[in-house]
């Protein structure tokens, strides 16, 4: 898997973080993590009906981290680590809690606002990086497939439902599916509209979009796919690997 999920899952959080006002971007699951104060931000963001002043107020690490762990348990999230797992910095266990928040409360949807995986890319330049981080993640997949341009080489659908059935084995009816070289632009919308089926019924933040979308080549629709398609991936086998 590399470093994709990790990389998914500090763009969630600083996303979150900047929502509530924490200034310093979180770039690793260790040090940026070890005092406690991203946490409880992020959890205060996320669930507020179960957040304590106190959290924040608190001047010593350990008592913050163990005030966040009860924050978590009360949303839900089992106690795998303690207090000291995170003063300490421990990556692995870290990204396990953050994981694991990040698949029992992500923010991302809302009743009255829908808010997708595209909506945190920000400018061309991180673009350009999310575009060879995911080249090369799924060059790592060992589909048939091989990407020399993610954005390029998914407008004809083909390589997102390669990838599609590898993360979720199953999921693409390939009966319905047109391999490459396709001369028809409607196989193309054809296949591309079967990736976007796929992708509602995997729960992906998929609104107002159509097949259309990724055969014109829409880079933040594209790259929010590919950052649900991470996420799954992990949160099926992460804990696995």
């Amino acid at each position: 898997m590399g470093l994709a999920p990790e990389k998914v899952l500090l763009k969630w959080m600083n996303f979150h973080l900047k929502k509530a006002g924490y200034e310093k971007p979180v770039t690793n699951f260790s040090s940026d993590l070890k005092d406690g104060k991203a946490y409880a931000y992020l959890l205060n963001v996320l669930a507020p009906e179960h957040c304590s002043p106190s959290t924040l107020d608190s001047k010593h690490p350990q008592e913050r981290a163990k005030l966040v762990l009860d924050h978590a348990e009360r949303m839900d999230c089992k106690r795998y680590l303690k207090p000291e797992d995170i003063v300490e910095g421990s990556p692995n266990l870290n990204l396990a809690f953050v994981a694991q928040i990040f698949h029992q409360r992500n923010g991302l949807t809302t009743d009255n606002k829908k808010v997708s995986f595209a909506e945190m890319m920000t400018d061309d330049v991180q673009t350009s990086r999310e575009e060879r981080c995911f080249r090369l993640w799924i060059n790592s997949l060992g589909i048939a497939t091989y990407v020399n341009n993610v954005f390029e080489d998914v407008r004809n659908g083909w390589l997102l439902l390669e990838v599609l059935d590898k993360v979720s084995p199953g999921s693409v009816n390939w009966k319905h599916a047109s391999k490459p070289p396709i001369k028809m632009p409607f196989r193309k919308v054809e296949n591309c509209n079967q990736v976007i089926k796929i992708g509602r019924q995997l729960k992906f933040s998929l609104v107002n979009v159509g097949g259309n979308d990724i055969v014109q080549g829409n880079k933040k629709l594209i790259l929010g796919n590919l950052l649900d398609l991470v996420v799954i991936l992990y949160n099926f086998h992460g804990c696995h690997d």
